[in-house]
C-alpha cells in the first residue's frame, strides 16, 4: 500500500470518477491567522491486498511533540477524522483494471483551526492502525512591530 497527503486551500472529490479537484495545493506554511483549508489524499492498494473488506482509516493532527491537537476548549477531544472505504469485491473487478493498483482518493474540508503561531504540525493518515502517510506544515509567527 502507498499513500500520499496534500494540504490545499480547498479540495473536492468526484465520486463518479475518483478524481480530486485541488485548489492551492501543496503548501507547507500558513497563518498566522488560520484560514479554512483541506487535506486531500490518495491510497494505492495492490489488488492482491483487496479482500472485499472495508478499509478503515483515521486522519489526525499532532503538534511538533507528537501530541494530538485538541483545538476546541469546550470538549477537549483530539481533532480527527475517522471512517472507512468500502472496497469492491476483487472477483468483480475487470481483468484489465487489475493491472494497476486500486486508487482511492479523498478530500476533507477543514475549519479554521486555532493553532499556535510558530509551531509545526503534522497530519497523519493511518489505515488498519498503521501510519501510511503524513504531511507537515508550520504556522507563521505574527510579524514584529516596527
Amino acid at each position: 500500500m502507498q499513500a500520499f497527503l496534500v494540504l490545499c486551500d480547498a479540495a473536492g472529490s468526484d465520486t463518479a470518477t475518483g478524481k480530486l479537484n485541488l485548489l492551492g495545493a501543496g503548501w507547507s506554511l500558513t497563518g498566522p491567522a488560520i484560514p479554512m483549508s483541506a487535506v486531500a489524499g490518495f491510497i494505492r492498494l495492490p489488488w492482491d491486498e483487496v479482500n472485499g473488506e472495508d478499509l478503515s482509516f483515521q486522519l489526525q493532527i499532532v503538534d511538533d511533540s507528537g501530541e494530538p491537537v485538541r483545538p476546541f476548549i469546550d470538549n477537549n477531544v483530539p481533532f480527527r477524522i475517522e471512517g472507512k472505504f468500502t472496497l469492491r469485491d476483487p472477483e468483480q473487478a475487470e481483468k484489465a483494471a487489475k493491472t494497476v493498483p486500486l486508487n482511492i482518493s479523498f478530500a476533507f474540508p477543514l475549519p479554521p483551526l486555532p493553532l499556535t503561531p510558530g509551531c509545526t504540525y503534522r497530519w497523519i493518515l493511518e489505515t488498519q492502525d498503521k501510519e501510511v502517510a503524513s504531511v507537515a506544515f508550520t504556522v507563521r509567527t505574527e510579524p514584529s512591530a516596527v
